[in-house]
Parts: C-alpha cells; sequence; structure tokens
C-alpha cells in the first residue's frame, strides 16, 4: 500500500465511507470515484471489470449488495450470483460473502460451512469471523477456548480489528479473571490503533470485516453526488 492510497483512504474514511470495503486493488478508477462520491460511476467501473471476468470485481459488487446503498436496498440473491460466479478463482472472498448471505437467510449451519471454507482459503478476515460464531455460540455451542484461538490466528496474520474484537472479548471473562484484566486495561490502545488505522487502510484486507445489525450506513448519502 502506497502513500497514494494512504491519502486517499484518508479522503475517504468517515467522510464518504463509514466501514471498509475490500477490493483488492483492481481499480484505482472506482476508489477516486468513491473519494469524488461518485458512487454510482464507480459501481459502474465495477461492473465493467465484472463483465471483462474480474472475479474481485465480482466479489466487491457481491459485497456491496450485502449493504443497503443509497437507493438501492441490499439484495441477498444478487450478492449470492455474483460470489458464486467469483468462487473458483476468489475462493476466500467469495466464500466469505456467501456466509453472510446464508447469515441473513437464517441457515446458520450453511454460513458456518462456507465461513470455514472461506478460512480454508486463507481469507485472513474469516479467522476473526469463525472467532466471533464461537464466541457467540451461532450455530453451535459456545465454545470460548476455539473463538480465543481464532482470533489470535486473526491478529497473527495481520487483521487489525481483531485485537479490539479479542479485548471485548476477554472483557467478558470467559477465559478468566487475568485475561479479564489484560483486555480492559488493552482496549483503549486496541480501539486507538483500530481508528487510526482505518482511516488510512479502508481498503485493506488487513481492516475489512462485515458489520451487521448497525444503523450506520456503509456511505454517507450527503457526501455523494448524483
Amino acid at each position: 500500500m502506497g502513500l497514494k492510497d494512504i491519502c486517499l483512504s484518508a479522503r475517504i474514511t468517515g467522510f464518504v465511507m463509514n466501514f471498509p470495503l475490500y477490493d483488492g486493488g483492481v481499480s484505482e478508477k472506482a476508489r477516486r470515484l468513491i473519494a469524488d462520491g461518485r458512487l454510482a460511476a464507480a459501481l459502474e467501473e465495477y461492473q465493467r471489470l465484472a463483465a471483462t471476468g474480474s472475479a474481485m470485481a465480482k466479489c466487491v459488487l457481491a459485497y456491496l449488495h450485502l449493504r443497503d446503498l443509497p437507493g438501492a436496498p441490499h439484495d441477498v440473491e444478487a450478492s449470492k450470483v455474483l460470489a458464486i460466479a467469483a468462487l473458483s478463482r476468489e475462493p476466500g472472498y467469495a466464500n466469505f460473502i456467501l456466509s453472510y448471505a446464508a447469515h441473513f437467510e437464517n441457515d446458520p449451519k450453511r454460513a458456518i460451512h462456507l465461513m470455514a471454507a472461506s478460512y480454508r482459503a486463507n481469507f485472513v478476515p474469516a479467522a476473526s469471523a469463525l472467532g466471533l460464531i464461537f464466541a457467540a455460540g451461532y450455530g453451535v455451542a459456545k465454545h470460548p477456548k476455539e473463538a480465543e484461538t481464532f482470533f489470535l490466528r486473526a491478529i497473527r496474520s495481520g487483521h487489525i480489528p481483531s485485537t479490539l474484537v479479542l479485548c471485548r472479548f476477554y472483557k467478558r471473562g470467559e477465559r478468566g479473571v487475568v485475561k479479564r484484566i489484560f483486555g480492559q486495561l488493552l482496549f483503549p490502545l486496541a480501539w486507538l490503533y483500530l481508528w487510526i488505522s482505518a482511516r488510512f487502510m479502508i481498503f485493506s484486507i488487513r481492516q475489512f470485516r462485515h458489520f451487521h445489525g448497525i444503523p450506520l450506513l456503509m456511505f454517507n448519502e450527503k457526501a455523494l453526488k448524483p
């Protein structure tokens, strides 16, 4: 990631976009269009690349179909079609998206299976997602030790949000008093680290994770141009 990407991210984060979007560097043009608030034009660029066969562009579009965009509520079926089309070349990202599509469809067993497939394909954010699954007991019995293992694997792989997620997990006390204290002490530093890095790495896989059940939209509608 070069200085140009860092500066572009700083223009976007909190102004145009509220959450990370991993795009694999597939289109610098699309990133610039997003920075300029021209979301519709950026989507057209991703669609053009997807039509030429870019699996990464298909994944970007598939993920955005899971989010409520200005004037376009989420569309799980469209997301699944695009992700399935990208499976052979981007199995990690595609299965990650399909897992959350299964979550939308209230199919926890399939969601876990697909997230595990994403993890096996070395998609970094999937380790953290599996940790959350075991921590919450989503579709499986709660397993704090297994959750901790996946959070630590994500951190070792360079996934920045996982440090904060692990601190929150430790604060619940399910891994003992010492780790609870450790989580409480480290939490402010982990939050600061995440906030600063997110500002400059909004398109990086190291920042990427899916947020659901949060009222804040992916894009700030007031910053967008027709």
